[in-house]
């Protein structure tokens, strides 16, 4: 049953960085990358690493894991760069008005 979460207003995450947000046991990694926001599981996938401390590189559209350096797209969740082997599960985020609103399903 999908569940719209407000995470916080859109100002408090800028261009360029991510932030992680916990929701019902679930670490989710949010970044804006040129007032887009991309939503996508905050934990590496070859070892464990908050990708939410990584960075993002807005040229190739990936979150590049700041442990393992393995990267993936921010879209689609798809590993890019190894080590990354896995795909990591993508949230629709949307901003209503001012608030940065993710849809989460469980």
């Amino acid at each position: 049953m999908p569940t719209d979460v407000v995470l916080c207003k859109t100002a408090e995450i800028p261009d360029g960085a991510v932030r992680h947000f916990e929701i019902m046991g679930y670490d989710i990694a949010v970044a804006n990358v040129g007032g887009t926001f991309y939503g996508l599981d905050a934990a590496c996938t070859y070892q464990w690493a908050n990708l939410a401390d990584g960075s993002v590189d807005k040229e190739r559209m990936v979150l590049v894991c700041p442990s393992c350096k393995g990267a993936w797209d921010l879209k689609t969740g798809q590993p890019v760069d190894a080590p990354a082997k896995f795909p990591l599960t993508v949230y629709e985020i949307t901003a209503a008005g001012d608030d940065l609103v993710l849809t989460f399903t469980y």
